[in-house]
């Protein structure tokens, strides 16, 4: 009894009878030796007495210990706890061993997902893929996004390949500076926001052939040019800009947006080229921004032609008369 605290004699009682378990917790709970438990458990290798261990030595924070000795006990039944204490101490391989164990014998969710994300911080991506493209009841997606945000890309990867997810897959792809890659992807996914992301790392890397590829797909939104145009200006590239633009008039989605933007860009940086534009794509122009445009860069006579084609003939020849002779025209007058 515990009041009479007999405790070495109660274990030696309990050892010669075989009665190993409550051998093992005598030791465990009233001699408190868990150095004497473990070589007990050593000793009579039963696989309840090491689950009674393991589960004192993950109390301890003995997670590799913990580990050998729910592994030896066959007992997943803890791995909860196991998986807390795995994941806080970093200790992956060890908790890789555990659960390769557990999902031996329960099939849960948490297992599965918990594998996953042990095998790719252990940087086991081979075995890890084997495992998703296996069958198995884990969240690859919740996996991949935790993976993605620990920085953990090349795994992001493989996840999002595993799951068809084209848009993560693209920013993963980015993340690894596989930008060829990661335009594909885009292209598979096929959304705004993919294309503006891939974009954005293409210029960052000064990849502008696969950014204007992505480029081209953002300037069909009207809703989006202006931001894209500003993203390049704002990091020096206004060549680039206006070549994706010189494209992006080809298109048969082109808008007014495009047109307008492109008359813009030449006002700022290629005034040489602004009379031709206007002149051809005419009916395509916002009027009244082309000639805001056209006022702050002082090209009176590409503001002189506007106001005639938009027929305000007034300000075309107080435009003239102001500023003759840059913008008089005879003619025109």
């Amino acid at each position: 009894k515990p009041e009479y605290q007999l405790f070495e004699e109660a274990f030696t009682i309990y050892k010669k009878f075989e009665m190993h378990v409550e051998a093992t917790d005598v030791l465990l709970d009233h001699i408190e030796s868990l150095d004497r438990a473990m070589e007990y458990a050593e000793r009579v290798d039963v696989k309840e007495v090491w689950s009674h261990v393991g589960a004192r030595q993950l109390d301890a924070l003995m997670v590799k210990e913990a580990v050998d000795s729910y592994v030896r006990a066959s007992d997943s039944s803890n791995y909860l706890q196991v998986i807390e204490a795995s994941s806080t101490q970093g200790a992956w391989e060890d908790l890789v061993r555990f659960l390769t164990m557990a999902r031996k014998e329960i099939k849960d969710r948490v297992v599965d997902t918990e594998l996953v994300y042990a095998l790719a911080q252990a940087n086991r991506l081979a075995d890890m893929e084997v495992l998703v493209t296996g069958p198995n009841v884990a969240e690859i997606q919740v996996v991949g996004d935790r993976c993605y945000d620990q920085g953990l890309f090349e795994a992001a990867r493989v996840l999002f390949a595993s799951i068809s997810n084209n848009a993560m897959l693209a920013l993963a792809l980015v993340q690894l500076s596989r930008y060829r890659e990661a335009v594909d992807s885009a292209k598979k996914a096929n959304s705004i926001r993919t294309w503006k992301e891939v974009n954005v790392a293409c210029v960052r890397a000064k990849e502008f052939r696969l950014a204007q590829q992505c480029g081209l797909h953002i300037i069909q939104s009207p809703d989006h040019l202006e931001e894209l145009i500003l993203h390049y200006e704002s990091h020096g590239h206004s060549d680039e800009i206006i070549k994706l633009l010189e494209t992006g008039i080809g298109n048969e989605e082109a808008h007014q947006g495009v047109f307008t933007e492109l008359a813009v860009l030449y006002s700022k940086y290629r005034p040489e080229k602004l009379m031709e534009h206007i002149s051809i794509f005419k009916s395509r122009l916002n009027f009244s921004r082309v000639l805001r445009a056209c006022e702050a860069g002082r090209h009176w006579a590409e503001a002189t032609f506007l106001y005639i084609e938009d027929g305000d003939r007034d300000s075309a020849v107080t435009t003239m008369i102001e500023h003759s002779p840059t913008a008089f025209s005879h003619e025109r007058f």
